[in-house]
């Protein structure tokens, strides 16, 4: 996701020592050290080295000539040489800082780490404040993955951060990694504002870290100049969607397809402003427009088909799903939504049909099973669910709906007190909250059979349980007045009979159409987007 930021170096500090230059009249300067100054600084590193190597050779141990040729081979790419040239200074002079805050930079740009350390250290003994030899021990705390060392070192060369986007970059991770965002975010601003290719980077580390408003405004700042505008314009929005900027979300999606963004992707993203802002219309435009502009992309028609669940458009619904199957014929998400539409139209007979080929195209997921024992509970089939989900709910890697569904069936085909089917329903129940506690419906049957079997303390605890998870179902409330009162405890039960006055008492069709709405849009949803 980042890009790797590219290393500068020793020659694009041009010297690592304070320069007086004389003045000079005429030529290149006054002294052949001097004319391999003015030629370092213009980057003509051939001159800079032989009028060094002539200097040299003549006074072989002035350590700022040694200094300079290490900087000019380096500036050629000759970085073993240039180290010669240092580790010589070095030698006649081991204080002599520049040549050693050199030679460690060198050591640093050929990835060794631990020699470069070394150097640096040293040359903190002579200079313990000198930020740039703490930016570079900070960068190999990052390489390290050491993000509290690296941060301290940062600290004390950020007088100098601004040198390198790859700097302000790194520290500003390292501020995320110890959540202090507001100091990142003003970090990142020392970016230059036209440098697009790392504040879109900086939009990248605030994205990932939910920043997403100040993502947002990096991202904006890097959209025109970026070598991608789309993508930049794409996270941009998508960060706007994250932090509920809806209206200016809707504005910019305007202004990329101005800009002949015309794609699937980006209509499917602005869907969720414009429903966030109440604009239902414009959000069903949009995304059938994405089904449109890409006809085998499955997520267009499923959000699609999600909306026209959740706010009841069940014809238009169909008439998407028909046209996703159509194009994505081995679909397992559009069969299982489109079983759902059909079970809210009460087209039993279809639901089934969907919900079978969802099965056999996804034999190891749950829902169609669960799915489809609600449609033979409600037909008046209760047999056969038992007889299918019995087997289903022995293979291994079940998850809690299927032996759930079981359970109910069982219970709906009339199991009575003490009987092996009664027993068997406890059983698949019982399992059903083992593999997931948080599952209202499996606490509230359990309750309600066990209060058949007389078994009040338990029956108690599961609808306490039950109630605890969905406050709004009466079924489960209604069981505990029930086994308070037969417990004498008639203050328990007429307080349990009070509540229930209250709740707004709903029958099982509803209960499951709710459910069934409430699965299938669990099961739709996509992994969380990141720019």
């Amino acid at each position: 996701m980042f890009r790797r930021v590219t290393r500068v170096s020793v020659a694009a500090f041009v010297l690592q020592f304070p320069l007086f230059l004389p003045a000079q009249s005429a030529g290149c300067g006054a002294t052949r050290y001097d004319c391999a100054v003015f030629y370092v600084q213009r980057h003509d590193f051939q001159a800079a080295i032989r009028s060094l190597n002539q200097d040299l050779a003549l006074s072989p141990r002035n350590l700022k000539a040694l200094n300079l040729l290490g900087i000019a081979l380096t500036g050629t790419g000759q970085l073993e040489k240039a180290n010669t040239q240092f580790k010589q200074a070095l030698a006649i002079d081991p204080h002599f800082y520049p040549a050693r805050k050199n030679l460690g930079v060198n050591e640093f740009d050929g990835q060794h780490l631990e020699e470069a350390e070394t150097q640096f250290n040293r040359a903190l003994q002579d200079v313990p404040n000198d930020p740039i030899v703490h930016l570079y021990l900070g960068e190999i705390s990052f390489e390290r993955k050491d993000s509290s060392a690296a941060l301290t070192h940062y600290e004390k060369g950020r007088s100098q951060i601004a040198q390198k986007p790859g700097w302000i970059l790194h520290y500003a991770q390292t501020r995320l990694a110890a959540n202090q965002t507001e100091e990142a975010i003003a970090v990142l601003k020392l970016l230059p504002a036209n440098d697009a290719e790392d504040r879109f980077q900086a939009g990248l580390l605030l994205g990932t870290s939910n920043a997403y408003r100040p993502a947002a405004e990096f991202f904006a700042s890097a959209r025109k100049r970026y070598s991608d505008p789309y993508t930049a314009g794409y996270n941009q929005l998508l960060m706007l969607t994250k932090a509920g900027s809806y209206a200016q979300g809707i504005e910019l999606f305007n202004a990329l397809v101005q800009e002949g963004h015309k794609k699937a992707e980006l209509y499917n993203l602005v869907s969720e402003s414009y429903v966030k802002t109440g604009k239902l219309q414009q959000a069903f435009d949009v995304l059938r427009t994405a089904t449109q502009l890409e006809p085998q992309a499955e997520d267009n028609y499923v959000d699609l088909a999600g909306l026209c669940l959740e706010y009841e458009n069940y014809p238009l619904g169909k008439e998407i799903l028909d046209v996703g199957v159509h194009y994505i014929p081995n679909s397992y998400r559009l069969y299982i939504q489109r079983g759902v539409t059909q079970v809210m139209k009460g087209s039993i007979v279809e639901a089934e049909k969907d919900f079978q080929t969802a099965s056999n195209l996804a034999p190891e997921k749950s829902l169609p099973y669960y799915a489809l024992g609600e449609v033979w509970i409600q037909s008046g089939q209760s047999e056969k669910a038992i007889s299918v989900l019995r087997e289903k709910s022995k293979l291994p890697g079940v998850d809690f709906l299927v032996p759930y569904i079981f359970g109910e069936a069982l219970i709906r085909a009339g199991a009575e007190p003490g009987t092996p089917a009664a027993d068997e329903a406890i059983q698949a129940l019982q399992k059903s909250i083992q593999l997931n506690a948080s599952f209202a419906h499996s606490h509230a049957e359990l309750g309600k059979l066990l209060l058949k079997q007389g078994d009040l303390d338990h029956a108690i605890l599961e609808s306490k349980a039950a109630s605890a998870l969905d406050p709004s179902d009466t079924g489960p409330v209604y069981v505990l007045a029930q086994a308070y009162r037969k417990k004498g405890e008639k203050e328990q039960a007429d307080a349990m009979l009070a509540r229930i006055a209250q709740l707004h008492s709903a029958d099982h069709s509803l209960d499951v159409k709710r459910e069934l709405k409430r699965l299938v849009k669990q099961d739709m949803a996509p992994p969380q987007a990141t720019p």
